[in-house]
């Protein structure tokens, strides 16, 4: 057999197995009885591309990220590669079993990058190209050296796609390669004709090179025969719902409808032209599409493996439903293969009875051709996790904002040399989030050396370019802010190297930008989110820039913990162990959600190191009502608070002490943590509020939803009143935004009296 020919029937068997595993999938007896699907169709329509991919062109050192519906297709390819136990095949969609997307979370061993949400993989990938060559500049070696993304076409709809490419970095990455899979359909339409024709335009545009793969090699081979060009303007002018509708039509009815002008004349001279095709060749010969030429994929391959001065597309169309009896069918999405169908296609593609599971006989030549192979990539060994410090030499006096608390500790961390493996990177908002004195010490990373036009005026803040920086500006796009946190946290994994990635944006923008942020963490990525300022406290910005709903968010997302510090030195304490955790790839990611609010650092305890345990844990009791003379019980109320709002809860201790109110003050550092506590056989709430308080009463206040602390009082059965902001805020100054959302020293007066009923 020619390598071609051992191509093909290997493309046979992954597109039996792909289909099967999904058959299998939604025929095994359930326990609910709901349709598990699987994508048959979407699979089969880069079955081709696939095994060009991975059969022939991959390099040790090329990464993958697979279109998330393809699978189905990529697991029977991990199979028959011998990375994947057969058995696991039949456990597609079950729990414990094959994810229905390609999840390195879920499926480490054989799964490279994460896919799932439409775009959002391919585009993390690419960023991930970017994290390596950060990492060559900063004397790291090339690991991968190759990113390759498969995506289809109608994940292209996708904004989030076009704001990355615009990035500049990115049209000077050659070591990317996307596959676009071209085959024209989405979930429940045909694409518009304008958006297919557009996509190489759109690459070109961002620099990229295009290479497409319109059609096969047999129909460009009847393009060139006599009246051939009529067959190409016919085919190549047909809207894509015509060209749709012809791959459904039988044999016959194919010629008569080619022939057809739009406007309902006969077209003689493509019916001459056709008129020694039979209908059955011809109605093949239409379905000749370049996303499933192994030939022509191969030199498109080829030629990107050559050309690797910038990034590479090639545009390949494909059927969705490849062989399959969906084929072109526009409602295809969903559909799956009847026992009488998935017994025909077997038949079809040769493969007998009892061995659906099976792959090549060792003695085969495909066999021996896959033993031949190449290994896949594997990640490379991890170097040894960079040493963060538990605690830093820096003093806090006076009124200091936590944001600036953020700048202080960055700085402090920039003079020693467990800084270097850190990485910022912000959506233009660097200098407003306070990295000025980080980026003036660290300098800005960029592909090449920059002069610094201002380099002779002076500056607040020097801009300098070049390899060497530590911060990395993006534009203003959260989705990128996110996924490029998402591919810098992931370098210890996929490149052997950690990197501690601190991203800062403003805290009213973590929602636009949260799809992004959700796919980063599944993933498996590991980051600091400095989300700053927050809330109502930046009173003249105005709703647009005042975060209301972020704490419950923060409290809501797995895989990352959220905190809200009341002072300088509890910054410090929180992000030096969140750094510490991802260093050694043992904690979560953080989201920091800060404050511009000047607060007096005098209020805070004195360091200790149960103060800090305390602050890592989620909360502490900052003043303790038990000492005030005559203190009793049935007088007392627990204000807890949350970072700018813990001097309205210090005014409200005295407020409330001349209505014969005693009020312990807790700062809650980490609703989350609090919440997440609550599953513990000892909760540190718990540990805060003793056994001989547990009829006292709450009052909760932070500047945001009050869902956030909304679980405090059912977690102590007791009654409690909780304090946020509940509406979109609006400009003025603090004090009188405070007063109209109910947050102020008098709301947490009136709150605490109405519980005593006083």
């Amino acid at each position: 057999m020619t390598e071609l020919e051992i191509l093909e029937s290997i493309q046979r068997r992954v597109l039996w197995l792909s289909t099967w595993m999904v058959h299998h999938a939604n025929a095994r007896p359930g326990a609910d009885g709901i349709k598990v699907g699987g994508h048959q169709a979407s699979s089969a329509s880069v079955v081709s591309l696939l095994t060009a991919l991975y059969f022939k062109a991959l390099r040790p050192g090329d990464v993958v990220a697979t279109k998330a519906h393809a699978a189905p297709a990529f697991y029977a390819i991990q199979f028959l590669r011998g990375r994947l136990d057969g058995a696991r095949l039949a456990t597609l969609r079950e729990f414990g079993g094959l994810q229905a997307y390609p999840s390195r979370r879920k499926n480490p061993e054989i799964v490279d990058l994460s896919t799932g949400s439409m775009g959002l993989g391919a585009v993390m990938t690419t960023f991930g190209a970017l994290a390596t060559r950060y990492l060559v500049d900063h004397g790291g070696s090339r690991a991968p050296e190759r990113f390759v993304v498969m995506v289809g076409d109608a994940e292209l709809d996708e904004g989030n796609v076009w704001e990355a490419l615009a990035e500049e970095p990115l049209a000077r990455l050659g070591d990317v390669l996307w596959i676009v899979d071209v085959n024209r359909q989405s979930l429940d339409r045909i694409v518009p004709d304008s958006r297919t024709r557009q996509l190489g335009d759109l690459f070109r545009a961002h620099g990229w090179r295009v290479r497409e793969l319109r059609w096969g090699r047999r129909l460009e081979a009847a393009f060139r025969r006599p009246g051939g060009d009529r067959l190409q303007q016919r085919l190549e002018m047909m809207p894509s719902r015509e060209y749709q509708r012809l791959l459904r039509l039988p044999p016959g009815a194919v010629r008569k409808a080619l022939v057809t002008t739009p406007d309902g004349a006969h077209d003689a001279a493509l019916d001459r032209a056709l008129a020694d095709v039979a209908d059955d060749t011809l109605s093949a010969l239409i379905a000749d599409v370049g996303g499933h030429d192994l030939a022509s994929i191969l030199d498109a391959l080829a030629e990107a493996e050559r050309e690797r001065g910038r990034p590479g597309v090639i545009l390949a169309h494909t059927i969705k439903g490849w062989r399959l009896p969906s084929a072109g069918d526009p409602l295809n999405h969903t559909m799956v293969t009847s026992p009488a169908q998935i017994a025909e296609l077997r038949d079809a593609l040769g493969i007998r009875a009892g061995e659906e599971w099976s792959g090549f006989d060792p003695a085969s030549d495909e066999a021996a051709y896959i033993h031949g192979l190449a290994p896949l990539w594997t990640p490379a060994p991890r170097a040894a996790a960079p040493r963060v410090p538990a605690a830093l030499s820096e003093t806090y006096d006076g009124a200091m904002s936590t944001q600036e608390a953020l700048g202080r500790v960055l700085g402090a961390l920039a003079r020693r040399p467990e800084g270097d493996a850190i990485v910022t990177v912000s959506a233009d908002v660097s200098v407003t989030t306070h990295l000025a004195g980080w980026i003036n010490r660290t300098g800005v990373y960029a592909l090449e050396a920059r002069p610094d036009p201002f380099a002779d005026a002076p500056q607040a803040m020097a801009w300098r370019e070049s390899p060497a920086g530590r911060h990395i500006e993006l534009g203003i796009a959260e989705h990128n802010l996110f996924l490029l946190l998402g591919a810098l946290g992931l370098t210890a994994e996929v490149s052997g190297t950690t990197l501690l990635p601190i991203g800062t944006l403003y805290d009213p923008f973590v929602p636009r930008g949260l799809d992004a942020f959700y796919h980063a963490l599944y993933a498996g990525a590991r980051f600091v989110v400095v989300a700053t300022p927050s809330g109502i406290t930046l009173s003249p910005e105005g709703g647009a820039h005042q975060s209301v709903i972020t704490p419950s968010i923060g409290v809501a997302l797995p895989g990352v913990t959220y905190f809200e510090p009341a002072f300088a030195r509890e910054v410090e304490w929180i992000l030096l162990d969140a750094l510490a955790g991802i260093a050694t790839r043992e904690g979560e990611s953080l989201y920091l959600r800060l404050s511009t609010r000047p607060v007096e650092q005098s209020l805070a305890l004195p360091p200790s190191a149960a103060y800090q345990d305390a602050v890592l844990r989620g909360g502490y009791r900052l003043r303790d009502a038990r000492e005030m003379t005559g203190y009793t019980s049935d007088r007392a109320v627990h204000l807890f608070a949350a970072g700018a709002m813990v001097p309205e809860a210090l005014e409200a201790v005295r407020a409330l002490s001349a209505h014969g109110v005693f009020a312990n003050v807790f700062v809650v550092t980490s609703p989350d943590r609090l919440h997440r506590g609550l599953r513990a056989p000892r909760p540190w709430l718990e540990s805060l509020v003793t056994a001989d308080e547990e009829d006292v009463p709450v009052v909760s206040v932070l500047d945001g939803h009050p869902h956030a602390l909304g679980f405090l009082g059912g977690a102590l059965a007791v009654p409690q009143q909780a304090l946020g902001v509940e509406d979109f805020g609006q400009s003025g100054a603090r004090t009188d935004l405070y007063h109209h959302y109910g947050i102020d020293v008098e709301a947490i007066v009136a709150a605490a009296r109405t519980l005593l009923a006083l």
